[in-house]
Formats: structure tokens, sequence, C-alpha cells
């Protein structure tokens, strides 16, 4: 018990206690290793803490952005329609006929036939055979009308006809369709008159279905043939594959006098 007493209190040559020594030599690296460690963790921490952070802002800057990017399409979808539903308005003053603002709801095509379905019927007085247009030009005419909707014959359907002239030309052909939903054509427009490639197609009004006036298509061709009718294309002048608002013609016109046949079936 002595020698143990003896051996604590010995000192080294600079009169520091070989215990002291050792206990420092043993402990110095542990205290070193535990502040390093404290360190790492609050560090670590910290850095866990504000990725947190930075992802929500992130989150909250991409809601942002997505809100924004929502009202600036939903401002040029509505700006797109009030242009649209102007330029029906504006055709409709310009046509001089009572006219009924309506949406393109849907395909209603079947049986070979070119139809869309909108959004007004019999109880918005809608009748068939009504002419359908669009701020651009001839759309068709009502196939079959509901009470709250109704069903829409487009131009391109093979078995539509419309009464038509062709700008810079005195005589009157029956612009039809072909399926197409782009391009149709005029039969019955005589061999000897001069058609001009872009020429514009514009309705008569001798159909009894569609008035005078109402821009239907564009001159692609006209080539003559061996029979008395030249064989003519037309591009038409409405997006028939991409209608959203029409404009139904409430009230049918009277067919003129003219002895000129149309058909509107």
């Amino acid at each position: 018990m002595n020698l143990l007493l003896v051996s604590v209190q010995l000192k080294d040559d600079i009169g520091v206690l070989y215990v002291e020594r050792t206990v420092n030599a043993v402990s110095i690296p542990v205290v070193t290793a535990s502040i390093t460690l404290t360190r790492w963790v609050k560090k670590t921490y910290k850095t866990y803490i504000d990725n947190i952070h930075a992802q929500e802002e992130n989150r909250k800057l991409r809601e942002e952005t997505f809100n924004l990017r929502t009202r600036l399409l939903l401002k040029r979808s509505l700006n797109y329609e009030n242009r649209h539903l102007r330029d029906l308005l504006a055709l409709k003053r310009k046509l001089e006929r009572p006219g009924l603002a309506a949406s393109v709801i849907g395909n209603a095509s079947f049986s070979g036939m070119n139809l869309v379905l909108i959004d007004r019927g019999e109880r918005d007085g809608v009748k068939k055979n009504m002419a359908v247009i669009s701020e651009t030009g001839l759309v068709g005419r009502v196939w079959k009308a509901f009470s709250h909707q109704s069903q829409v014959q487009l131009l391109s359907d093979p078995a539509s006809g419309y009464s038509v002239r062709i700008e810079g030309a005195p005589s009157a052909g029956l612009l039809s369709g072909e399926g197409d939903i782009r391009i149709g054509s005029i039969r019955y427009f005589p061999n000897n008159e001069a058609v001009k490639q872009g020429a514009r197609v514009i309705t008569t009004g001798g159909d009894g279905i569609c008035p005078a006036g109402v821009e239907a298509g564009e001159i692609i061709s006209a080539v003559p043939t061996d029979s008395f009718f030249q064989n003519i294309k037309v591009a038409f002048s409405a997006p028939l594959s991409n209608l959203e608002h029409v404009l139904v013609l409430r009230s049918n016109v009277s067919r003129p006098d003219t002895g000129e046949k149309g058909s509107g079936k």
C-alpha cells in the first residue's frame, strides 16, 4: 500500500506526476475525439435543417410557379375565347341575322357522317337545317336538334351541299364534302369559266340553308374535264377539325327565285 502511494506521487524531471501524464495521455485523445464528433454532429444537423428549409422553399417556389403558369394559361385561354366570341359577334352583325353562340362539346360522327355536337338545342330555339358558321367561315348545318344539344353536319360530309360562287366568276356551283376534314369540291361549275387558284368561295344563299356572303373556302385547283364541268378542289375556311365556338343562324333563308338548285341534304 505504501509502495502504491509512493508510486502515485512520483514525478518526472520537470515536476509532472507520472499519473497525471498517463491520465492526460489517455483522456486528451478521447476529449478531442468527443469535441470533433460533437462539432460534426452539430454541422450535420445544421446542414440537415438547412436542407429541409431549402426543400420547403423549393416546394413553395414550385407551387407559386405552377399557380402563376396556371393563371397565365387561364388568362390566355379566356383572351382566346373572348377573341373568338367577338369575331362571331362581328360576323353576326355583318350578316344581319339573328344567331346563337354555341360551344362544340364533342365529335358525334357515325356511319361515315362528319358530325359534331354543340351545347344548344331545341329549348334554345335551334332547329334542323339551321346554318352553322364560325368566325372564319361556313361550318355546316344542324342535322338533328335535341332538347339541350344538337348534332351539326359538317361541310366536309359527303352528303352536304351548298350553293356557292367563286370570286371573279359569274356562275354558281355546289360545294360538297368528300369526307376530308380540310378539302371539298365544287360540282356543276362550267368548263368555260376561268377560275383562279386562291380565289375565295362565297355562299350565294341559293340552297335555302346558308345566307349569302359567308366565306366557305379557297380554291386549291380547277381542272377542266371532258364533261361540261370543271374538277374544282376547295380548302375549307373554317377549322373543322378544331372547332370550339360556333354561331347557329336561327332563321332559314328564303330561296331566291333564280332557277338555281342547291342541296343541303
